[in-house]
């Protein structure tokens, strides 16, 4: 069982007086996180972007020290979680050291600052591996990216530069609606890192008050590249909520009737997300709404859009997020997405995966097959699938059940048949994928794998099918 670390964490509900702060801004580059990210990219990890991806495959084809480099860096485990207990389960109660690490380097200018702001969150054997390995690819980075792409980064940075008023204004508005708190003196600091070329997919991601952000060192399109930053504010802000607003949101998602509050509670955050920043902060600083796609989700897209009318309503009226707003927000989802509940994608957005992996690498290798077919915009990892913290977890939290059956495929099942009564009537067969709601009402899906080239498999026939049978179990 991964070692879980409890962190508590408390902030006074002062948000009237916060509120009326201006926030700052800061746009910068980080050599040190740029590197970090271009390691984690030609690793395949699925918080980077795509394009960057391909772009640093074509130019390292055949090149064997580099395939050494990525797979000494595979072996190093960076996440390590740990639990707020103070936080509803149903948010972002589990944290990992990921965040720390994303942290220290936004704010260090060298290899050798962030190795020092980061001593001690890893065994320093880990560490000094670490820092090996990014002083061996920034190497790779100065030649493949570096060198041709940090002018025009810069130019990227002072066009965004520009919009630092602005965004402080909106941070105002945003932080009132969500009710939230911030401490006046802790700016955002917003780490911009190059994709080479004008158009591609990009990546963002928060850590607390340091924003990371995928750049296209062409691109003209400064306003939208703000609403992500936005955007990524947002996700910060719901997380910062006090815990007791948090529970409160909770019990009124909780108290609804309909079918599909547990799926649009699921998908809240990443939904006021994008109607906030790339809707009515898009809106806010170009006069219209952007007509393009405002993400790269069918369900993020179409739930910001339908909720950016109630969004703009309650800014506009200086309101915050109330028992009203949630309801409305569970009756546009119903109802953009009928279909839902059955939905592979939908289900796996908040998700509970259970597995025999033996250390981190092993995890973050099936987080990342998983992340390649499925977005997790929460996910908690538990191995082995027969510890007892484990088989609590089977019986009790709310979230997704996802269990992947790779090794001791026999005994695992057999105590699964004790814990979810559905199966007792189904054989065990290679290569299948279970999908059911428990007693509970609970979404469950098994996977019972021969090897990890399956597990890609089956995943892919799960997004290809899209929706599973509630009418069976044995699903292929």
């Amino acid at each position: 069982m991964k070692k879980i670390f409890v962190l508590a964490a408390f902030c006074l509900a002062v948000q009237t007086v916060f509120s009326q702060e201006k926030i700052g801004f800061q746009f910068k580059i980080s050599k040190p996180y740029c590197v970090f990210n271009f390691l984690q990219a030609a690793t395949n990890d699925s918080r980077t972007s795509q394009t960057l991806q391909e772009f640093i495959v074509e130019r390292t084809s055949g090149d064997k020290e580099f395939v050494k480099l990525k797979n000494d860096f595979l072996q190093i485990q960076l996440d390590y979680q740990y639990r707020r207990d103070q936080i509803p389960e149903k948010r972002r109660h589990m944290r990992t050291t990921h965040d720390l690490v994303e942290i220290a380097l936004v704010q260090s200018n060298s290899i050798a600052e962030f190795r020092d702001r980061i001593i001690g969150v890893f065994p320093n054997n880990d560490l000094k591996e670490l820092i090996r390995l990014m002083n061996a690819a920034e190497v790779y980075y100065d030649r493949l990216i570096w060198n041709d792409q940090e002018l025009k980064l810069e130019k990227q940075r002072i066009a965004l530069e520009k919009y630092t008023a602005q965004c402080s204004e909106s941070f105002t508005k945003i932080n009132r609606f969500y009710n939230s708190c911030w401490l006046p003196e802790m700016p955002f600091t917003v780490a911009i890192y190059p994709i080479p070329g004008a158009k591609g997919n990009s990546t963002a991601t928060p850590h607390a008050n340091s924003l990371c952000i995928g750049v296209l060192t062409d691109e003209t399109d400064h306003v939208g590249r703000i609403g992500v930053v936005l955007h990524e504010m947002c996700h910060v802000l719901y997380d910062e909520q006090p815990a007791a607003f948090e529970h409160q949101i909770d019990q009124w998602f909780a108290g609804s009737q309909s079918a599909y509050k547990s799926f649009a509670y699921s998908f809240f955050d990443e939904g006021l997300a994008t109607a906030l920043g790339n809707g009515w902060a898009y809106k806010n600083l170009k006069g219209e709404l952007d007509p393009n796609p405002w993400y790269d989700n069918e369900y993020i897209n179409g739930f910001g859009k339908a909720l950016y009318p109630i969004v703009e309503e309650y800014i506009a009226a200086n309101k915050q997020i109330d028992k009203e707003f949630v309801e409305r927000a569970i009756d546009v989802f119903g109802k953009t997405f009928p279909n839902s509940i059955t939905d592979y994608a939908v289900l796996i957005n908040k998700v509970a995966i259970y597995n025999d992996a033996d250390g981190g690498p092993e995890i973050d290798g099936i987080m990342n097959t998983v992340g390649t077919y499925f977005q997790m915009t929460s996910s908690w990892f538990s191995s082995p699938i027969l510890d007892p913290t484990a088989l609590e977890q089977l019986k009790t939290s709310e979230q997704t059940q996802l269990i992947i059956n790779d090794r001791n495929n026999e005994t695992n099942f057999k105590e699964l048949k004790k814990v979810f009564p559905e199966l007792s009537k189904v054989k065990l067969a290679p290569n299948t994928i279970y999908a059911f709601f428990d007693k509970l009402k609970r979404p469950v899906i098994l996977l019972n794998v021969s090897d990890q080239s399956h597990l890609d498999l089956l995943l892919k026939e799960m997004e290809s099918k899209k929706n599973f049978d509630q009418t069976k179990i044995v699903q292929n």
